[in-house]
């Protein structure tokens, strides 16, 4: 069908982002998905490990002021005191000890003012036996506090406090890391689906422009439709599958031209003889004899001509799916005997031998059936076993099983070629492609009697070589 289209990526332009685009659509669902499993996982990793952070800081914050809690529980002096406030002079922590009271006796080296107004609002909510948290809402609040009692272990004296505090702000570094990786997570993601829209747009809608381009060409020009059949994906399937329909529109149109042209030609003929022996019949001098033979061709090409219509339209219902069946009760051996005497009288006015062997004895067996159409199959089989397969005997067989009904017609003729039969009951498809009158034929006959048999539920089939053709009916016993 010509040379296929190439897919270089370098021959085809990257398509435009529209909203509307096929890739846009797609990686505008991978932006999304990503972000929302991106967000996901951010926010559980968020609040799971500052919350983890969190409750380490506390309990780190707490062990330190129990620890600093015991040495002064058993030295409670200023030295003792000055020692834990200068320790905590070297790190991040702060810490206040306090009085019973609560007055702050000594504090860490740079000790904020914030934090001894904490220490006295602590004060007026009571004392506790036991190591509080002061504060842990490391979002809204500077500081993380607690508080632990100096107790004597000897005499449950209380000596006083220690107040431990931790700055937010390395709890506040540690979100702020996370929030730049998720932005950069984030970039990383739109990086990804620009190329992923890239990477569509070469992979899938350029191919997809590439078909509808080339299938705008399948009405008017479909022998030079050109496709990506050799892609081994479902874009490939598809041309694939686009490039055999435009074939068969192709043959349809090349067969509904022919068939136009034997149409035509086939009514221009009758039409002819008609105006012709019309014209003789018609003059005063014509002798009676001339004018009888002229009337009687007359009616011969009238009968001619109507059945020739008759078949056009019967293929414009079959084509328009309007093509009815009128079913009724049809005995077996009832109809046995209208095949027979039908066939009978149509080999009797020919040079054929005719025999027949049937099995009507079944007189129980009923059909449901459209009598006149089966009539017309048979018909249409003789037909074309006198005009066309130069036989000159032929045979036909009935047979009634529990399965079904089977009935051949065979002919001792010349046959049919190979490479026509598994057309021989394609619509509008002729053996002979000549347009004589003897062996033309309009190539509708076999064409509406299997569409007759398809439409009882039924087969019909075809066999042939260079001793004769056989066709094999088969009608389901309901």
């Amino acid at each position: 069908m010509g040379t296929r289209l190439s897919l270089d990526r370098g021959a085809v332009g990257l398509m435009t982002f529209r909203r509307n685009s096929l890739p846009f659509r797609i990686s505008l669902i991978f932006l999304l998905t990503t972000l929302l499993i991106e967000g996901v996982l951010f926010l559980l990793l968020y609040h799971t490990l500052l919350g983890e952070r969190v409750v380490e800081e506390i309990d780190r914050l707490e062990s330190r002021a129990e620890s600093h809690a015991s040495v002064l529980a058993m030295s409670f002096d200023e030295e003792t005191i000055g020692h834990v406030a200068t320790m905590e002079s070297e790190t991040d922590t702060k810490v206040a000890i306090t009085a019973p009271d609560h007055s702050i006796l000594q504090t860490s080296n740079r000790f904020p003012d914030p934090l001894s107004v904490l220490v006295q609002t602590e004060a007026d909510r009571g004392d506790a036996d036991v190591t509080t948290i002061l504060e842990d809402d490391w979002e809204n609040e500077p500081y993380l506090a607690v508080r632990t009692p100096i107790d004597a272990m000897e005499n449950a004296t209380r000596y006083g406090y220690v107040y431990m505090f931790l700055p937010t702000e390395i709890i506040h570094g540690i979100s702020h890391r996370l929030q730049l990786r998720f932005l950069y997570i984030t970039g990383i993601a739109l990086v990804i689906t620009i190329m992923t829209f890239v990477l569509l747009s070469r992979l899938i809608s350029n191919p997809i422009q590439l078909l509808r381009r080339a299938t705008e060409d399948v009405l008017t020009n479909p022998e030079t439709l050109t496709l990506p059949t050799t892609r081994e994906d479902e874009i490939g399937e598809l041309a694939r599958s686009i490039e055999a329909m435009s074939l068969e529109l192709d043959r349809l149109r090349k067969e509904r031209n022919q068939f136009l042209s034997d149409l035509a030609h086939e009514i221009k003929t009758p039409l002819t003889y008609l105006q012709g022996y019309a014209e003789i019949a018609s003059k005063p001098q014509t002798p009676e004899s001339l004018k009888e033979q002229s009337i009687q061709t007359i009616l011969e090409e009238s009968q001619a001509l109507t059945e020739l219509v008759e078949n056009a339209f019967q293929l414009a219902q079959l084509d328009e799916n309007t093509f009815t069946l009128h079913r009724e009760p049809v005995a077996v051996d009832a109809l046995c005997d209208d095949l027979q005497r039908v066939l009978t009288t149509m080999f009797r006015v020919t040079p054929t031998a005719f025999a027949s062997s049937t099995d009507c004895s079944s007189k129980d067996v009923v059909l449901q059936l459209d009598r006149h159409r089966i009539l017309q199959v048979f018909r249409s089989i003789a037909h074309n076993a006198i005009q066309h397969s130069e036989a000159r005997h032929v045979r036909f067989d009935m047979q009634l099983t529990d399965e079904a009904l089977h009935f051949t017609i065979q002919d001792d003729g010349k046959g049919i070629p190979q490479e026509d039969l598994p057309h021989i009951f394609d619509r509008l498809y002729r053996v002979e492609k000549s347009r004589s009158r003897r062996t033309g034929g309009s190539g509708l006959g076999l064409a509406i009697a299997h569409q007759i048999i398809r439409l009882h539920d039924g087969t019909l089939t075809v066999a042939s070589d260079s001793s004769g053709t056989m066709f094999t009916i088969t009608l389901p016993p309901h």
